[in-house]
């Protein structure tokens, strides 16, 4: 039994330290860096099966493209507002729900995206417009 929860805890500290390190180990994006890397700009990313398209629009709407500005079914729409506060952005949806993160990550990325020393979201890329990330 004490050599199981040995075991138990080795494997916990190693997931916490992947879950950190695209927070820890990469420089996070402050200051004019995280305004113009955002702002026209598209994030692509996934966690488990969720996916983002969501752009950056100036002025600060944050829009979903969906299956684009044009798809009968599904078309791109604004789904909330996007700002920066400090070194962090913050997502407000319509409905309510807001999140603050951290942006962390080389130029050019991938990023990642954490809230205090936890990744949330890693291998974000960030594209330079409003467009798709397919």
């Amino acid at each position: 039994m004490k050599h199981l929860m040995i075991t138990s805890i080795i494997l916990l500290a190693g997931v916490s330290g992947e879950a950190m390190a695209g927070c820890a180990a990469n420089a996070k994006v402050t200051g004019s860096a995280l305004s113009t890397l955002f702002t026209g700009s598209t994030v692509c990313a996934t966690r488990g099966t969720e996916k983002w398209q969501e752009q950056h629009r100036s002025g600060g709407a944050l829009w979903d493209y969906k299956k684009g500005p044009t798809d009968k079914v599904d078309p791109s729409k604004q789904v909330g507002t996007w700002s920066i506060v400090g070194n962090n952005i913050t997502h407000s949806y319509t409905g309510g729900a807001s999140y603050t993160y951290s942006v962390h990550g080389p130029n050019g990325g991938p990023y990642s995206f954490c809230t205090g020393s936890t990744e949330v979201v890693s291998g974000a890329s960030i594209t330079g417009g409003l467009t798709s990330c397919l």
